[in-house]
């Protein structure tokens, strides 16, 4: 496991979780032989190739979706599962080794992804939205720091709205 920028499960999410402090999450190994399929590939060039990949994990996701739900686990390996098909870097700059797709891209690739498990799409879509806020609210170093930084480590970003004292965090994880 790579090492998190933010650790995922810091001292904010222990108020969120202080019921269950011990939370059971899926084993990124049962997508093993995926990650291997994906890995030995490049990321995707265009558009279609982009839709087909999204397709791809949404199938994968798609066979065990509803028993996932029901056991409520922490997504850690369809999270694994989305960096290692590369989605995560759609919208990412290709000078840094992403997609460099639009939004209007990243929409569809959004919904392909919610056919198969509408949960990990909605985890897609927040991912994309954090990762590109820098580039709405950053100065010129922040947008160029921040997308080198996710896109190369291929991080996971995701935001976290804790109710206790009304302040969001952004999360950069570094899960294989």
């Amino acid at each position: 496991m790579a090492p998190s920028i933010i650790d995922n499960y810091s001292a904010g999410a222990n108020k969120a979780s202080h019921k269950n402090p011990s939370f059971e999450s899926s084993d990124p190994a049962i997508y093993e032989e995926y990650h291997g399929r994906f890995s030995s590939k490049s990321i995707p060039s265009s558009t279609s190739a982009w839709l087909q990949r999204a397709r791809d994990v949404a199938s994968i996701l798609a066979t065990d979706a509803a028993a996932r739900d029901i056991d409520n686990k922490s997504p850690f390996a369809e999270i694994s599962l989305l960096k290692s098909s590369g989605l995560l870097k759609v919208l990412g700059p290709t000078e840094y080794g992403g997609g460099g797709q639009e939004w209007e891209i990243g929409y569809k690739v959004i919904r392909e992804v919610a056919k198969g498990d509408g949960s990990i799409g909605m985890l897609l879509g927040y991912h994309l939205l954090w990762s590109k806020t820098a580039d709405i609210v950053g100065t010129d170093e922040q947008k160029e720091r921040f997308q080198k930084l996710i896109i190369e480590n291929n991080y996971f970003v995701g935001g976290r709205f804790i109710n206790t004292n009304c302040e969001t965090e952004q999360v950069l994880t570094g899960y294989e």
